[in-house]
């Protein structure tokens, strides 16, 4: 089934898809490949036309998933794809919290102080020893007003087993930088008190002393 087939698919199923490039949401897809990123995988700096080579592969692959989804069990629910592709797209920063060295995991909060800060466990390394990927995961679906359905976001790397069971592979200073903003907003962060809170940071400063 071809890009226009699914779409048209979708619609007659009462389905509207937002194309990845309506405004807004090109704006955040482009969001992932240039400037500076927080603790994660990250994409390498790459042309606008190989980014928007990117995408729209993602695209394809979340289009086809989730026709095939909405034919199988008639709802269209979250999909979440892991694309090989033929180069190096980026680092992989992620790993099994299963294997990371527990006498090394850090505990720490992203995004502090906003409506999505949640916990992360990261393990501090040197950059050279994060891994390069040619994996991307794509993620769509339904948005929140039942009706829409699209892009929801993309990574690099194998990440279709969710934030939960991974820990983050982060250098000395993406961690500092962390802990910064996490002094910043100590007193608007909700998850944990300010005393849990110093604790991270004071545990966090030590590792990476």
């Amino acid at each position: 089934m071809t890009h226009v087939d699914s779409i048209r698919y979708l619609e007659q199923a009462g389905i509207h898809y937002k194309p990845a490039e309506s405004p807004e949401l090109w704006c955040y897809l482009e969001s992932h490949f240039a400037g500076p990123h927080a603790i994660g995988s990250k994409f390498n700096h790459i042309s606008a036309s190989s980014m928007a080579e990117l995408i729209a592969i993602g695209e394809d692959v979340l289009l086809s998933a989730m026709v095939a989804g909405h034919r199988q069990g008639g709802i269209l629910a979250p999909v979440s794809k892991v694309i090989d592709l033929p180069y190096i797209v980026g680092t992989e920063a992620a790993m099994p919290l299963a294997r990371a060295d527990k006498g090394h995991l850090l505990q720490l909060i992203a995004r502090p102080g906003t409506p999505k800060e949640r916990f992360i466990h990261i393990l501090p390394a040197p950059a050279d020893e994060i891994p390069c990927t040619r994996r991307m995961t794509v993620t769509g679906g339904l948005y929140a007003d039942g009706h829409t359905a699209g892009y929801y976001d993309l990574f690099p790397g194998d990440h279709v087993n969710g934030e939960g069971t991974l820990a983050w592979l982060a250098t000395p200073g993406e961690i500092i930088a962390l802990v910064h903003e996490m002094e910043a907003k100590a007193d608007d962060i909700a998850l944990v008190s300010r005393a849990a809170c110093e604790g991270m940071i004071e545990k966090a400063k030590k590792a990476i002393a």
